[in-house]
């Protein structure tokens, strides 16, 4: 039985509010971006967003013959008004380039960082490196035609196909010849190139699933996205425990609950 990745689908449940909260959480005052401090990684507020739509879009292709395109404008049309019950939010659950890509009939070319923070399906259902080289690339193409966002999705989904056949952190970076070194972020980071750097370096740096989101929320900047990503590939390093996933399990449509147990028997 494939034990399939729940983090990345939920990571943004327990990492959300921190996103927008007016307390702790990054605050773009005069162009800086203040990291995240925290110890406790589910807030009773905690809800998902757009991170976890467009990962079960992704899981939901996967499961129905790997229409990828179709399935993801099916979720961002149905999720197009969805608003958590927690202020501050975005006017707009979808970026607006999501949105305009999803209302035309053209092929997008973003180089943004939601490219790897849906792709992690693609590394924990596929069991072979070429199939996973292959459904990041047809995952990633509909709205992320850009060598940048390509590239970067191939790399967490083959990270988390290396973790789960059971290589070390050395021998994965080693073998994806990852380098890698932490730049504080002076904006909100929204590129694939922007975000990956630092999100290698909390995989890399961590000694535990929870250190991984720690680490990755002190960056501040697009949290939620940094957190998933990072979360993606540390779950198949370290695993999650029980308790966390029935926490966020309260937290998310029963159809996503669904999706994901049905996903685990693939």
């Amino acid at each position: 039985m494939l034990k399939f990745n729940y983090w990345v689908v939920k990571c943004n449940v327990w990492c959300n509010n921190w996103r927008f909260s007016r307390k702790y959480l990054w605050v773009w005052t005069n162009k800086k971006i203040k990291p995240v401090y925290t110890t406790k990684i589910i807030e009773n507020n905690a809800f998902y967003s757009d991170d976890t739509i467009l990962t079960i879009a992704i899981l939901d292709a996967i499961l129905n013959n790997k229409k990828y395109s179709y399935y993801l404008k099916k979720y961002i049309n149905k999720y197009s008004n969805y608003k958590p019950n927690f202020e501050p939010y975005f006017k707009n659950t979808f970026s607006p380039n999501l949105i305009k890509w999803c209302s035309e009939n053209t092929q997008g070319n973003s180089c943004g960082n939601g490219a790897m923070m849906r792709i992690s399906p693609i590394g924990y259902i596929f069991n072979t490196e070429q199939e996973v080289i292959e459904n990041a690339f047809f995952a990633t193409i509909p709205s992320h035609n850009s060598n940048e966002a390509v590239k970067s999705a191939t790399i967490i989904a083959l990270m988390i196909y290396y973790f789960r056949m059971g290589l070390s952190k050395d021998e994965v970076y080693k073998k994806l010849n990852i380098n890698f070194e932490y730049r504080p972020f002076l904006k909100f980071n929204t590129t694939c190139e922007e975000t990956l750097n630092n999100c290698l370096y909390a995989i890399y740096n961590s000694d535990s699933f929870e250190d991984s989101i720690v680490k990755a929320l002190s960056f501040g900047g697009d949290a939620d996205t940094n957190a998933a990503i990072v979360g993606s590939v540390t779950e198949a390093i370290y695993g999650v425990d029980d308790k966390l996933i029935k926490e966020v399990d309260k937290r998310l449509p029963n159809q996503f609950v669904y999706i994901l147990k049905k996903a685990r028997f693939k």
